[in-house]
């Protein structure tokens, strides 16, 4: 039986069109493309769809290079699942769920124009494709677009709730906390909550708004931060830890002066010397060879993997927790497949 050949859809400019044919393209986990097949089957990407279709096509390229180079769904996901194990209106939730698809969307963007990433997920960045000034005007658009779009399918009221999110976890990105190398773990965490507003705290209040449900709300807001914290963390280790899996260059938070939760950690159980040299390094954008290999051999010998893990393990458990109390069976099953999934992340990079 003659094998038939994958075709390489990857020197296809991305459009409205082939969006989906690009990021199945980029889903090699069965659980990945779970929740992408939920994402589509709700009618999440369609309302996506919608709000792109507003946004004007000359800033499409580096919106839709982003959509189709980070692709898991998560985010979405529990958030439709959420609204309507809660008897949220079914138009509303899918709006509020594709809202903070395109916002997580346009987060990746900017973040890599500030931490000056070149590559995502072994992909270029879309600003080192399309240019810095080119991507932050995309972005900025899309934005315009999307709280237009929300004054009218929810309400202005809405739409202040949700500028007032955003502002607040951009203006997180500039809080001395994370630039203090002397930063302790709590304030570390605080300091992720508040950058994760506009896609756990937004879209719950968004969903909930008008309805008698404090208890409700309190908890779906927690969950999200929960699954958001032990996300980050993780994300954040693999900055430190070298994987071929990842398609990230080593120590780009410690070259751009980022304290992480694994750097607080890692700085605890250094020496004073130690501490010293990892000083030397931090907000360095350019890493001689030696400070590289020192770093290396550092985060190999000294970093508290168990403690991290707990952590990781900590927030994904508690997560489960809550959505057992407001979710169905049906997003319950997902939530636990997604939190597998990233478990076996952790225990690839932390105990082995």
């Amino acid at each position: 039986m003659q094998r038939k050949e994958r075709k390489d859809f990857s020197v296809l400019e991305p459009s409205l069109d082939n969006l989906t044919i690009l990021i199945r393209e980029r889903i090699f986990s069965p659980v990945i493309k779970e929740l992408y097949n939920e994402f589509i089957n709700n009618g999440t990407y369609q309302y996506l769809i919608e709000i792109l279709s507003q946004i004007p096509a000359e800033y499409h390229p580096p919106i839709l290079h982003t959509l189709a180079t980070h692709v898991t769904k998560e985010k979405p996901v529990f958030i439709y699942g959420i609204g309507m194990s809660n008897f949220v209106d079914a138009k509303k939730t899918r709006f509020v769920a594709a809202s903070v698809d395109l916002l997580w969307c346009l987060s990746l963007m900017v973040d890599d124009i500030i931490d000056r990433d070149r590559l995502r997920a072994n992909k270029k960045t879309a600003w080192s494709i399309y240019g810095e000034k080119e991507t932050y005007k995309s972005a900025e658009i899309a934005f315009e677009v999307l709280q237009e779009s929300t004054a009218e399918t929810l309400s202005p009221s809405i739409r202040t709730l949700l500028v007032e999110a955003v502002k607040d976890s951009l203006n997180s990105l500039g809080d001395s906390v994370i630039r203090d190398m002397n930063a302790g773990v709590n304030d570390i965490l605080r300091n992720i909550d508040r950058r994760a507003r506009f896609h756990c705290e937004y879209p719950i209040k968004a969903l909930f708004a008008g309805k008698e449900n404090e208890e409700t709300t309190f908890l779906a807001m927690e969950a999200l931060f929960c699954a958001n914290r032990a996300g980050q963390i993780l994300n954040d280790t693999k900055d430190l830890v070298p994987s071929r899996i990842y398609g990230r260059d080593l120590f780009a938070d410690v070259r751009s002066g980022t304290v992480t939760i694994p750097l607080a950690m890692l700085r605890e159980v250094a020496t004073t010397e130690e501490r010293q040299r990892l000083t030397e390094c931090f907000n360095a954008p350019y890493l001689t060879l030696g400070q590289r290999n020192w770093l290396q051999n550092f985060v190999n010998i000294k970093l508290p993997r168990s403690q991290i893990f707990a952590l990781v393990l900590q927030n994904y458990s508690r997560f489960l927790e809550i959505m057992r109390k407001i979710s169905t069976s049906e997003c319950l099953v997902l939530s636990q497949k997604w939190v597998d999934y990233k478990m076996g992340q952790a225990k690839k990079l932390l105990l082995n």
